[in-house]
């Protein structure tokens, strides 16, 4: 058991690399105890996650294929070969879609099953930004992020300090003015304190039914710009 115990994360990640995710984690799911979750006890026989990135940088464009036919399905295809490892393993587990939604109305649409964001932190591959964003220390917050929820036991990462500090790019670049400067060590405790939620719902639809999306967050953020 020892020696499994030590192969199942090793191996785990060869999966996700060999699938072209470039950031892999494990995040102890205490760390994310009250948040919302659908249904309600999505996670009491999951204790533990499987967090994934994918840079945005890698596909040299910013629209609406960027995350819908090129990141989404690399994340969900390399998810489901984590959970069939996992599940050959004798363990449970179990993937939340990259995309997938809770419902079909502004505010409730931005809310999946689990916050990637939030488990992609617990594990230590970023922090949650100014613009609510995930912020990598490599890539900056244009990345896409997945979850694989299971009880295989995995050693966990631990949560990333805040390191935007006084930086307030993001909040600039908004165009329609949705981002508002909120200072917080870990996560804002509502983040309708940061951000417009229905204006800015309201411009990504707009911009999504165009062609493009609105990156500009994004894009402004100075962390992992040379590696973009």
């Amino acid at each position: 058991m020892a020696n499994a115990r030590t192969r199942w994360p090793q191996e785990v990640k060869a999966i996700a690399k060999a699938a072209g995710i470039d950031c892999v984690g494990f995040a102890d799911l205490r760390g994310v105890a009250g948040i919302f979750t659908y249904p309600h006890n999505l996670i009491e026989k999951y204790p533990f996650a499987v967090s994934l990135v994918v840079s945005l940088g890698r596909y040299g464009k910013y629209d609406s294929s960027t995350e819908d036919e090129f990141a989404f399905p690399l994340i969900d295809q390399s998810s489901r070969s984590i959970r069939k490892y996992i599940a050959a393993q004798g363990f449970h587990a179990k993937v939340v879609l990259a995309d997938k939604r809770v419902g079909r109305e502004s505010p409730v649409y931005w809310l999946g099953e689990i916050s990637h964001k939030a488990v992609a932190k617990t594990a230590g591959l970023g922090w949650i930004g100014k613009s609510t964003l995930l912020v990598t220390q490599d890539f900056g917050p244009r990345v896409c992020v997945g979850t694989v929820l299971t009880d295989m036991p995995l050693p966990c990462g631990s949560p990333s300090r805040n390191r935007c500090g006084t930086c307030r790019e993001c909040v600039q670049a908004c165009p329609i003015g949705a981002l508002k400067f909120c200072d917080f060590e870990d996560h804002p405790q509502d983040v309708k304190d940061c951000v417009d939620v229905i204006s800015c719902d309201a411009r990504v639809e707009k911009t999504h039914s165009q062609g493009r999306l609105c990156f500009e967050c994004m894009l402004a953020c100075p962390r992992g710009r040379a590696k973009r």
